[in-house]
């Protein structure tokens, strides 16, 4: 909520396309109208997009797992808010340019459970700058990627968690990684490597690279990994399987490669 809010600081114009009624019930983002039916209120935003992208969980309403999104600004700098490649309905992210977008947001009924909060809508274009990608600090390294199982201590629960785990071929490295945190360009639409689908028991020997941003890209980590080339891949005899030394390890390895978010467990 406290993010939100500070989102609509950034609103250069926010007009009202639809007024409540005095004869029906106000709710959340909109009113109840005598029959029953949510009547939303419209607002006008203007948005900057970054030329980068994150990977994130829903932001605006329902859970999902987390996608590729695209990264909202303040004037500041500080991200304030995150959107799919395909939640501002007329709109396609080009990465390497920023935008600056004006933006309808609808209110959907606060009585549908797990819905998105606002509905979006392109109203204009209002500048494209291309600004590139950033090469700064970017690094190539050459992995062997696999999924890993993470029990929890008692190894008796049912509960347990996938995340990737990368070590370089020369042994200096080892990177874990979110199972969709790999990332690689399409020619029409930009995608995450999908290990869940494609690379079950395997080991995939991976070229990478990694480069530093100024801001998390997914949770704490402050840097993008772009696959360059699959070298080869081999089938394993069985599962990767990690048993965490206490619950709160599991419990905090969880929370940062899967959510994508770090908790003070002392």
């Amino acid at each position: 909520m406290e993010m939100i809010k500070r989102f609509m600081m950034m609103l250069v114009a926010a007009t009202f396309l639809a007024a409540c009624s005095t004869d029906g019930t106000e709710v959340d983002g909109g009113y109840i109208d005598e029959d029953g039916k949510f009547v939303p209120k419209t607002e006008v935003w203007t948005v900057t997009i970054e030329p980068e992208y994150v990977l994130n969980h829903s932001y605006w309403g329902a859970y999902t797992g987390p996608g590729i999104q695209m990264e909202a600004i303040d004037l500041t700098g500080k991200t304030v808010g995150t959107f799919f490649l395909d939640e501002i309905q007329g709109f396609k992210f080009e990465e390497g340019y920023r935008y600056i977008l004006s933006v309808e947001a609808t209110t959907t009924d606060p009585r549908i459970a797990d819905s998105d909060k606002y509905r979006f809508k392109l109203r204009n274009v209002l500048s494209k700058t291309y600004v590139g990608i950033r090469t700064e600090g970017q690094r190539e390294v050459t992995m062997d990627v696999r999924m890993v199982k993470m029990m929890r201590p008692d190894q008796t629960s049912s509960e347990c968690f996938h995340y990737l785990c990368g070590q370089s071929t020369d042994g200096s490295e080892t990177l874990d990684m979110n199972l969709y945190e790999i990332y690689y360009p399409d020619t029409d639409t930009p995608q995450l490597y999908k290990w869940l689908t494609s690379l079950d028991n395997h080991v995939a020997r991976m070229r990478l690279t990694i480069t530093p941003s100024e801001r998390p890209v997914f949770g704490s980590h402050c840097y993008r990994i772009r696959l360059k080339e699959e070298i080869s891949r081999q089938e394993l005899e069985g599962d990767s399987v990690a048993i965490a030394p206490t619950e709160e390890a599991y419990r905090q390895k969880c929370d940062e490669l899967v959510y994508g978010i770090i908790q003070d467990y002392q």
